[in-house]
C-alpha cells in the first residue's frame, strides 16, 4: 500500500518514522536554494531549517549541513507558460 493511501489528503506536513531502536527519526523537511554563480561553478545556497544559517552546496538533493541538519535541497518552481 502507498504513503498516500495510507494517509488522508489534508493531514500532511513533518511526519515522525519509527526506526528498528523504537527511536523516532523527523522526515526530512524541504529547502528551497538559491543559484549561486561563482568564477568556477554553480553553487546552491539555502537557509538552514535548524540553525537559520545560509548553507551553500553544489548539488541538489539531500544534504547534511555543517550545524548536523538534514535537508532535501530542491529546485523551485519555474514559471508557468
Amino acid at each position: 500500500m502507498s504513503q498516500n493511501a495510507k494517509m488522508p489528503r489534508g493531514l500532511g506536513g513533518a511526519s515522525q518514522m519509527t526506526i528498528d531502536g523504537g527511536e523516532e527519526v523527523p522526515a526530512i523537511v524541504a529547502a528551497r536554494p538559491i543559484v549561486v554563480i561563482t568564477a568556477g561553478r554553480i553553487e546552491y545556497a539555502a537557509r538552514c531549517p535548524k540553525c537559520r544559517n545560509m548553507h551553500r552546496h553544489v548539488s541538489l538533493g539531500q544534504k547534511i549541513g555543517p550545524c548536523g541538519a538534514r535537508y532535501e535541497l530542491q529546485p523551485r518552481r519555474g514559471r508557468a507558460a
